[in-house]
């Protein structure tokens, strides 16, 4: 019998695929209750990551079309989440801030996001979890430069 081709259990792809899924899927669980859509809660996370920022930045970021987050913003500050503004000489173009009822639930999210963190690095000792979370932020940061070189 041939050997397997990949070992996928092994591939960092597939792991970091996998547990950002499961991630994903236990915070909805444990946010399923606090009112919000994930779109809506994804949206003011990521708006809280870089305040004021347009629509299209914005966009970009949770990579969704210009018009799904445009919709999503109206109806965020309808509700009393968020806070457009004009940005200047182009009437349809957006800054976008978070208000106070936002900062609370921000809060909220990421205490939840911090007790998750603690639970599934159960049984990781505080320095292994430490370097795991670097290697992670150098994997990224070797994933951006290769990004930049591919763009340039």
């Amino acid at each position: 019998m041939p050997a397997p081709f990949h070992k996928f259990d092994r591939n960092l792809g597939f792991i970091l695929n996998d547990v950002s899924r499961l991630l994903r899927r236990e915070f909805d669980r444990r946010a399923r209750g606090l009112g919000l859509t994930r779109a809506q809660w994804m949206l003011l996370v990521h708006l809280a990551r870089q305040p004021g920022a347009s629509q299209a930045d914005l966009a970009e970021s949770v990579q969704q079309e210009k018009i799904t987050v445009s919709r999503q913003a109206a109806r965020l500050e309808k509700s009393g989440w968020i806070e457009r503004t004009d940005q200047g000489t182009d009437r349809r173009a957006y800054h976008l801030r978070l208000t106070p009822k936002a900062d609370q639930m921000i809060a909220r999210l990421f205490a939840l996001g911090e007790q998750l963190q603690a639970d599934v690095l159960t049984g990781l000792a505080a320095r292994r979890r430490e370097a795991l979370i670097d290697d992670l932020i150098a994997v990224r940061a070797n994933l951006l430069r290769m990004e930049m070189r591919g763009s340039a």
